[in-house]
């Protein structure tokens, strides 16, 4: 049971916390100390106790735990490392989780936005509130600091597409053993690191498939294979003759490689790293092609929007996109090629047309 006794310089609240172990703190003033220990069976009997002691753990050693515990993708683990190393640590490291405040949140948050872009500027932001909502979940801290926090507003900018002419003649500055990336990206839409972690084995020419099931990418400095960005990444899709033909003749260039080969490699073997096919591959084709700015992601954007233009339903496409739900793929790809625009414009205005083809629907008295 709780107690309240006199000790010199003040009064003793005490008290047991939930597991058995003892507390007790100090109070100049009875009434504050009577208070307090109703207060804390009140939090003990609704099941919100949370022990001050957990919260004298700094940000750093939580920190230190968390990002040990929490299963995440080795990409998404290495960033959520750079940005706590760069932005969190330094600021609020030394802070118990008890003292942290909004106020101190917010002063982080204001020194990124001098620096960074809006985008990035909530990415980061939400890496430090995972790891506070952890702290939560923990029992160390009763409520999150990271709360009435103002973000910069993003921007939304369209997609650049590629028309089938800019894909080919980009398609065409490309060296020959890269050439069939452009399409794999630019038709079938698969993302930088679906792509380079592409094996041979995942290619079905019987069936004219290929199946996106692993994914590579460079983590400080090191090639690490992994499991699809989602689970609706992970898909089959069905390939144009053309292009299949094409992943043919590449593979026979490439001497026959064997199924759990990588179809695309570095000139001189091995995968592909991103940064040295950026510098000296993909940009100066993107120069020659006249296309100079689009990146290799814009070749996804390109897939999804020949779709579109094609008629696709919005299902369809986020299947074949690997988005986890169409709200997604309707949000990212909710503009279209103008050539779209004016079409269905030129549709909506037959509408108007004395004897118009469109179907009329009679309509009852009723």
């Amino acid at each position: 049971m709780a107690s309240v006794d006199k000790v010199s310089g003040g009064w003793r609240a005490r008290y047991r916390t939930p597991d058995g172990s003892s507390r007790s703190r100090t109070f100049q003033r009875k009434v504050d100390a009577e208070r307090y220990v109703v207060a804390v069976e009140h939090t003990k009997n609704s099941g919100g106790y949370i022990d001050p002691a957990a919260g004298r753990l700094t940000v750093a050693a939580w920190w230190e735990r968390y990002h040990v515990q929490v299963p995440k993708r080795p990409t998404t683990a290495a960033r959520d490392r750079a940005v706590m190393r760069r932005w969190w640590l330094p600021a609020l490291g030394a802070t118990p989780l008890a003292n942290l405040t909004p106020t101190a949140v917010r002063a982080v948050v204001d020194a990124m936005n001098t620096t960074l872009q809006p985008a990035t500027v909530r990415t980061n932001y939400a890496v430090f509130r995972a790891v506070m909502s952890s702290a939560i979940e923990a029992d160390l801290i009763g409520r999150s600091p990271c709360r009435g926090i103002k973000l910069p507003a993003v921007r939304a900018n369209s997609p650049r597409f590629l028309t089938a002419d800019e894909l080919a003649r980009l398609a065409g500055e490309m060296p020959l053993e890269y050439r069939p990336m452009v399409y794999v990206a630019g038709v079938l839409g698969l993302r930088w690191s679906e792509v380079a972690g592409l094996r041979v084995g995942r290619l079905n020419f019987l069936g004219r498939t290929v199946t996106v099931a692993e994914t590579l990418a460079e983590v400080e400095g090191k090639l690490v294979f992994a499991d699809t960005k989602t689970r609706a990444s992970r898909r089959t899709l069905t390939a144009p003759p053309e292009l299949m033909d094409m992943l043919a003749a590449h593979l026979a260039r490439q001497g026959r490689p064997g199924p759990d080969d990588l179809v695309f490699t570095a000139l001189h073997g091995g995968p592909v790293r991103a940064a040295q096919f950026r510098e000296r591959v993909w940009k100066p084709a993107t120069v020659r092609a006249g296309l100079a700015g689009v990146t290799f992601h814009g070749l996804r954007h390109s897939a999804v929007g020949f779709m579109i233009e094609l008629g696709a339903h919005p299902r369809v496409v986020q299947q074949r996109a690997g988005h986890s739900s169409v709200r997604t793929t309707l949000d990212v790809y909710g503009s279209v090629f103008p050539a779209v625009d004016e079409a269905v414009a030129a549709s909506l205005g037959r509408v108007m047309s004395p004897g118009s083809c469109v179907t009329s629907v009679s309509r009852g008295d009723g």
